[in-house]
């Protein structure tokens, strides 16, 4: 029997749901999380119920490897320890799931554009981006512009606000430290293109 993390009073479940809706869950059968935990391993278990799901977190990144570890059993789920932008994968995903990662690209030693072009070549049919809005190391008008501009078709764009916000206080990024609120999310469900 599957034990999965309860999700359900969480906002990100409430964004996943959200995000993918239009989407035929059933048909996805491989699926991947780049920057895996417990609440996005979940979360994908929960709304892809006929996949099997390879969660990648960065090597020795105890915070996540131990709680996902703890939280969940599933025979539909594979850990991987790998780093996204030092990694080729080879196989061929219907889903990926890009929960809360574009922000801590800084925090193992890569930069937003590597880390955000390297999940760009990892060849899936969906995309979903969620990312917190106020995140100063996040650029969304840089990520929106270059899957245009490579004719990606962004299906839905959604702002979520945050019920439980949180403070960052002095975030590090390159010679400044920032700090923010974590008031809003925000979404991209996005598609490959046909020629990709």
């Amino acid at each position: 029997m599957e034990k999965l993390y309860n999700t359900a009073r969480t906002i990100h479940d409430k964004i996943v749901k959200d995000m993918t809706k239009r989407l035929n869950n059933a048909e996805i059968k491989k699926v991947i999380d780049a920057g895996s935990g417990k609440v996005s391993a979940s979360l994908l278990l929960k709304y892809f119920p006929n996949s099997m799901v390879d969660a990648i977190i960065f090597p020795g990144d105890n915070r996540k490897k131990n709680p996902l570890y703890n939280a969940i059993s599933s025979d539909r789920l594979e850990i991987f320890e790998a780093d996204v932008c030092q990694t080729t994968f080879r196989k061929h995903y219907d889903f990926c799931l890009v929960h809360c990662t574009l922000g801590e690209a800084h925090n193992f030693g890569n930069h937003f554009t590597d880390l955000f072009h390297h999940i760009m070549d990892i060849n899936s049919k969906y995309y979903l981006f969620v990312d917190v809005l106020e995140d100063p190391c996040v650029h969304f008008r840089y990520l929106e512009q270059w899957l245009k501009e490579k004719g990606y078709k962004i299906i839905r764009k959604k702002k979520f606000r945050n019920p439980h916000p949180e403070h960052y206080p002095k975030v590090k990024y390159d010679k400044y430290k920032l700090e923010y609120d974590s008031k809003h999310f925000l979404a991209y469900l996005v598609a490959r293109s046909e020629n990709k």
